[in-house]
């Protein structure tokens, strides 16, 4: 080729440079590579980020042993990838299942000594790279190191372009409180015990160019070699932010990355879901010992436990509204005079029946008389919404629904009715028997896992969904806290909530299986704390239960009406259905000299009301308490779990998951959901639910 071909050609072949002595093809990657970056991962923090990131550095050891070691660099030999690449591998695993999420910055220095060196200095750093993993799809080790493989290359190709240019390019969103594109750096450096040449004199990276930078976490490894390069030890150093991290937060994820990297060289074909970060004795202890099972309680039905307290307690009273009793043994008679109208016109167990009634007497006779028959009850609160109302008796297709003819004119006509303030209803139910209906005249026998209500959800995460709650359920949650509580004849409980809500569930059956007195909270009461108050004092109530935003309101009256607030006899403030801030108690509690005992439980739908039990006691009264919950009922289990069913070391972010006999058994008609949701149970016996 002539020599002004060649010339033509290798101009050719030379890109032009942008005006930083970039060139386009190099730019091109970084802006490929790091698309949709995640502006920060989440850490473990042991306090939340300042506005201003703090300067001070803490360290701690991350040794790998000499067996460890050794077995790296023998699988650096089979799998074609270096020791850099297995380490950085094992920290994105270990940031991921820490609950860092999929999507992996992890940046590291690029120096001016490709070698080793032969003291205790570093060689100069004069760039920082970012080196990105992506960890999705729950890829096995052996995939993971080839992604790691690809991603490391690449970074380490395209160096040349500076990161504060990178940084520029790329326009992340920036803040003084942490460092752009990664917040975790990784570093691996070599030494050899040859004798030093360079005088003693150590060249440690703040004194390069490029000044390193501040990160969260920064793992910074060390190979130890003999002097004939053989290996002897991989030292390693954790920095971390001291403003963001104790030193035992730090301690123990060094510890789990050493966990990882075992993992790694026993079986690469693993998913990296598999991986256990915990030691044998944390296993026993979170999944074991803190799940310890309860004493077994009785099994039976609501109807047959209520059954037994009303022919015990016949002229006790066991029901008021606005001034109206019924005894125990006038609400079980209503209630059975209606049950048997439902049984002879064809409703039994497995069936539903929805009540859509207001706040009222007739409501709890109502779905006594439902249970008593056989059927589950669904509640429909007239002052829902019509289009929500609509939804539920669409989707539960309901046999049947009780109403009064002022609620019925508003539900839509997809379900027989049956209106409870007829004249023709009433004349046709005083010629009905009111004795206890049995087995032998219900459609089929009623047994404790038969559903005994359905309650649908809010529908915050999605569309309401309805969950089926067996009598059983009910029956264990009261026999499973009774050594906290200790309910008797002599508690008179609220029914505050709507019976649409299932922290209605608890309000009800508190006092109707133990002997104690409901009292129905009218509508307007309800939203006037002041109201409330008085009503609280005038009827003696002894056990009250509310949502936080409710019970705050009822402190601001308190505080205005001492003389209501100190004539209260509570002796229990039961919480629920919200997060509970303690540290807005304190007042109440310093005002009342510690009585009535406050008590915060944390539950969901899908678990029958209840799940978690914490007594409230001065030390919580504080901001730095944060919103604990407290312990699991004696018969159920929590774990904290990654996205891979993993349970996740004490300190770590997961998802709550719960076991044990207060499971429902799953979404109204919705199998596919229930099977997604209500998942096996890697911890329990076989068939046991999640």
């Amino acid at each position: 080729m002539p020599e002004s071909a060649d010339r033509v050609a290798l101009e050719q072949s030379i890109e032009p440079l942008d005006p930083d002595g970039h060139s386009p093809s190099r730019i091109a990657y970084w802006k490929q590579a790091l698309a949709g970056l995640p502006d920060q991962i989440r850490l473990p923090f042991d306090r939340p980020r300042a506005a201003h990131a703090g300067l001070n550095e803490g360290s701690v050891d991350c040794d790998i042993d000499a067996a460890t070691y050794a077995d790296l660099l023998g699988l650096t030999d089979d799998s074609g990838v270096n020791l850099f690449m297995l380490l950085h591998a094992g920290l994105a695993v270990l940031l991921c299942k820490l609950g860092a999420g999929t999507d992996i910055p992890l940046g590291s220095p690029i120096t001016d000594c490709a070698g080793e060196t032969t003291d205790d200095s570093f060689p100069f750093v004069v760039n920082m790279i970012v080196v990105r993993t992506n960890l999705s799809g729950n890829p096995s080790f052996r995939q993971l190191i080839g992604r790691v493989r690809g991603a490391v290359a690449g970074a380490f190709q395209h160096q040349d372009v500076a990161f504060n240019d990178l940084v520029d390019i790329f326009s992340p969103e920036r803040s003084a409180s942490y460092h752009p594109l990664f917040q975790v750096g990784i570093a691996l450096h070599s030494r050899s015990n040859k004798t030093a040449d360079s005088g003693g004199t150590a060249r440690l990276p703040q004194q390069a160019g490029f000044r390193m930078p501040r990160l969260d976490l920064n793992f910074v490894f060390t190979e130890r070699r003999d002097v004939d390069n053989g290996p002897l030890r991989l030292d390693g150093k954790v920095l971390f932010a001291l403003d963001l991290f104790d030193r035992t937060t730090v301690e123990s994820i060094a510890l789990r990355l050493k966990y990882v990297l075992k993992a790694l060289l026993l079986n690469q074909d693993q998913s990296i879901g598999q991986i256990n970060l915990l030691s044998p004795q944390e296993q026993t202890r979170i999944v074991n010992d803190w799940n310890a099972q309860g004493q077994p309680v009785a099994v039976a039905t609501l109807t047959q436990m209520f059954e037994q307290q009303a022919g015990k307690m016949r002229n006790a009273v066991a029901l008021s509204f606005q001034g109206a009793v019924l005894t125990y043994g006038e609400l079980n008679a209503q209630a059975n005079q209606l049950a048997r109208k439902l049984i002879t016109g064809g409703i039994g167990p497995e069936q539903i029946v929805a009540i859509a009634l207001p706040r009222s007497a007739v409501m709890v006779v109502a779905i006594l008389a439902v249970l008593k028959s056989g059927a589950a009850y669904l509640p429909l609160d007239p002052d829902y919404p019509p289009d929500r109302l609509a939804f539920m008796i669409e989707d539960a297709r309901p046999s049947l629904i009780l109403a009064i003819k002022d609620v019925a004119e508003r539900l839509p006509r997809q379900a027989s009715l049956m209106l409870l303030d007829s004249a023709t209803l009433s004349d046709e139910l005083s010629g009905v028997e009111s004795t206890n209906p049995d087995n032998s005249e219900r459609l089929q026998p009623l047994e404790p896992l038969h559903p005994a209500y359905v309650i649908y959800t809010s529908g915050s995460t999605g569309a309401p969904k309805g969950v089926l709650i067996p009598h059983q359920n009910v029956i264990r949650l009261f026999g499973s806290t009774n050594q906290w509580f200790e309910f008797g004849p002599g508690d008179v409980w609220t029914l505050f909530h709507s019976y649409a809500f299932d922290f209605s569930v608890w309000e009800l059956w508190g006092p109707l299986l133990h002997g104690g007195r409901l009292v129905v909270v009218p509508y307007s009461v309800s939203r006037s704390p002041v109201e409330l108050l008085r009503l609280l004092v005038q009827e003696g109530v002894t056990v009250l239960n509310q949502t936080p935003s409710s019970f705050y309101q009822l402190i601001q009256s308190d505080r205005e009406r001492p003389d209501l607030g100190q004539a209260l006899q509570l002796r229990l403030v039961i919480f629920g259905g919200e997060a509970l801030d303690p540290a807005s108690l304190g007042d109440w509690y310093e005002r009342h000299q510690g009585s009535p005992s406050l008590v915060n439980m944390y539950g969901i739908t899908e678990t029958t009301v209840h799940v978690t039990h914490l007594a409230l006691s001065p030390d919580l009264f504080c901001a730095r308490a944060g919103r604990p919950i407290g312990r699991c009922i004696p018969d159920l289990q929590a774990y904290v779990l990654d996205a891979y069913l993993q349970p996740v070391p004490v300190g770590i972010a997961g998802e709550l998951y719960i076991g044990g006999s207060g499971l429902a058994r799953g979404y109204l008609n919705r199998p596919g959901l229930t099977a997604e949701r209500f998942v096996a149970n890697p911890f329990g016996s076989p068939g046991s639910r999640l």
